[in-house]
């Protein structure tokens, strides 16, 4: 059997949800280390700039002091794109422009 390879060169997609969530969850790990924390991503888009969003939601134990949620709010600050962040007690929910 003979394997054709493609001189094809990959497009850059920009951020897709399965590279946020990827990226979202090694921060995550990273920073809450055994801690049973959920990644959810999600494509959106913000009307008032007309400008693509992923939305990327990180779900963790309420029991996860509030220094952590902070640390954790500041790793995912510096991902490529950030465009906004909420804090809650168990949840921290960004926003990243996809472009």
């Amino acid at each position: 059997m003979r394997t054709v390879k493609s001189n094809a060169k990959r497009q850059n997609l920009g951020l897709t949800v399965p590279v946020a969530t990827r990226q979202a969850r090694k921060i995550v790990d990273a920073v809450m280390p055994g801690v049973m924390a959920t990644v959810e991503s999600k494509l959106s888009h913000d009307l008032a700039t007309d400008t693509a969003t992923v939305v990327t939601t990180v779900t963790f134990p309420a029991m996860v002091g509030s220094r952590v949620r902070f640390e954790l709010d500041g790793e995912l600050y510096k991902l490529t794109g950030w465009w906004g962040s909420r804090i809650a007690d168990s949840s921290i929910v960004i926003t990243r422009k996809v472009r």
